[in-house]
């Protein structure tokens, strides 16, 4: 490993382990879902709900994937039931996904060039640094094994093409990152029959040479049917239906927009107007807009306030990084070193980077097309070095301005990661309620009944409390363990209970203590108050 990787995967691993177990804040409620479930299978061989998670698990009736569930298991045996042990398997996939962009690079060009190195170097630098890399995988979330083995796939693709194992392993890493996160069940088969087409006489003369490829793939084939039954069944597409940007009822008010622009056209025949706000077509024009919000360079590198899975005051790529990227296509496009295959691979994956995020509801996501943010370091880094070959005389001055600029935006990261995201967004991760439960739990034998809110800031609390306080998945599921997961469900574990507050309806026995939401209480009931960390009362306290 030369010294530059080295010091790009230090920069990498420093940025992603910083902090790991305070920053985000608190443990988010897919991270706890996650951490119990992941905790009951390593103490009972089943989650929540009784039931081995070996594809799909039900979760909060969402049917996320157990991929990332699963690769957790080993770590809570290791560090115990925390956020640290929930995020270490991320961190280490995404210090693993950026040496893999270096070696994809190095694979795209016809021979080990000075420009090729400095390009995959540049290519794990940008990846390393990335604000939208560094926020979603320093969190424990199916996003980023999906991510990671995707990246995995595409190299061992690269490196198969003449070796048949390494081609099986590609596979292999394609099939994991499918069942990893829903994005996977989009982008994983459009992209093998891509890589199918674009390079469909390397793959015949591998099988036409190799017994042993036919082989494989026959295993392959058997082992695709017991996941594609698992992901495509009724209950694990749950998921998709509900968030399924095609359906009218997600976007209420532009349809009843079009419905009544639709009628004005027909009341005018208005022949272009009927044509171009017929309903039918609605579907394919959410679509079109989805996707194309998502390489809008507004959304890309700015932050208008807080929204999701992004750092405040801060984008998902550097400012800087617009223009090199311009450049950068532009140079892929036109450099000679670069095979037409493996061109065709990089705007493969730049194209469909986003689908997965366009055909569901809230587009433009940062976490759906997660996909996009190592090609997008990929291109940074091509234009980057495009222009210091092209400065001649203004190199050196230009790549101290770069270095500059870099160290710059590194130090605005820091400070927006590690000391305003944690005030800023604890809400988002349920900080209150990581304080609410210990001291419930401590005050318990003092009361009869333990009343949590299972709204606003409450939300899923019955799963919180499971986390917070470690409770003996043995003894929960022979209690019945979950019934259901979902949004509305109230739930009993013990004397706890997590239901809606109804304050003027609840017995005031003074043996039953409430947890909730400000709005559960009227003014001056509440013996404790739990506060987010930007000093603002979330969760409160009272006896009735």
């Amino acid at each position: 490993m030369n010294k530059a990787l080295f010091l790009v995967l230090v920069l990498a691993t420093f940025l992603r382990f910083w902090q790991l177990a305070h920053v985000p804040p608190s443990t988010s409620n897919d991270e706890a879902s996650i951490g119990y479930n992941a905790y009951s299978v390593l103490q009972t061989g089943a989650d929540e709900y009784g039931s081995f998670p070996l594809i799909s698990q039900r979760a909060y009736d969402d049917w996320r994937r157990s991929t990332y569930l699963l690769m957790v298991v080993p770590f809570v045996s290791l560090f115990g039931l925390q956020s640290l042990s929930i995020r270490l398997p991320s961190v280490i996939l995404a210090i693993l996904t950026v040496l893999s962009t270096y070696h994809i690079v190095l694979s795209l060009f016809r021979k080990h060039s000075p420009l090729a190195e400095q390009t995959a170097i540049g290519s794990a630098f940008f990846l390393a640094i990335s604000p939208w890399h560094i926020y979603i995988s320093r969190i424990g979330h199916e996003t980023n094994a999906y991510l990671s083995f995707f990246v995995f796939g595409l190299l061992f693709f690269l490196k198969g093409l003449h070796a048949w194992k390494k081609m099986l392993l590609s596979v292999g890493c394609f099939m994991v990152s499918m069942i990893s996160y829903y994005a996977g069940q989009v982008i994983v088969p459009l992209t093998t029959i891509g890589l199918l087409v674009v390079y469909r006489a390397h793959i015949i003369a591998l099988a036409a040479t190799n017994r042993k490829f036919w082989f494989g793939a026959l295993l392959v084939a058997l082992g695709l049917i017991p996941i594609l039954w698992a992901i495509f069944s009724p209950a694990a597409m749950i998921r998709f239906r509900a968030t399924s940007t095609f359906d009218p009822s997600a976007h209420e008010r532009e349809f009843r927009e079009l419905v009544l622009k639709y009628n004005e056209a027909v009341a005018n025949r208005n022949i272009v107007g009927v044509l171009f706000y017929n309903r039918r077509l609605f579907p394919i024009r959410v679509f079109v807009q989805g996707y194309l919000s998502h390489f809008h360079p507004t959304w890309l590198v700015s932050n208008s306030g807080k929204e999701s899975f992004k750092i405040p005051h801060t984008g998902l790529l550097y400012p800087f990084q617009l223009l090199l990227i311009a450049i950068g296509i532009v140079a892929f496009t036109l450099n000679n070193e670069i095979r037409a295959q493996e061109k065709k691979l990089m705007f493969l994956w730049l194209v469909l980077a986003a689908l997965p995020a366009s055909v569901a509801t809230q587009a433009p996501h940062a976490m759906r097309a997660y996909v996009l943010a190592p090609v997008l370091a990929i291109f940074s880094s091509l234009g980057l070095v495009y222009v210091l070959s092209a400065a001649n005389t203004l190199r050196t001055v230009l790549m101290i301005f770069f270095i500059v600029l870099v160290l710059f935006s590194l130090r605005a990261l820091y400070v927006n990661y590690f000391i305003v995201f944690p005030r800023e967004q604890s809400q988002s991760f349920y900080y209150a309620i990581s304080k609410a439960i210990p001291y419930a739990i401590a005050q318990e034998s003092r009361y009869d009944t333990v009343v949590f809110s299972n709204q606003n800031h409450l939300y899923q609390s019955y799963m919180a409390f499971l986390y917070y306080s470690r409770y003996d998945p043995s003894l929960y599921q022979k209690q019945g363990g979950t019934i259901s997961g979902g949004f509305a469900e109230s739930h009993v574990i013990g004397k706890f209970q997590f239901r809606p507050i109804d304050w003027g309806n609840e017995k005031p026995n003074g043996n039953t203590l409430f947890i909730g939401n400000a709005e559960d209480f009227p003014e001056g009931a509440a013996i404790a108050t739990f506060p987010s960390l930007d000093g603002e009362p979330t969760v409160y306290a009272a006896v009735r």
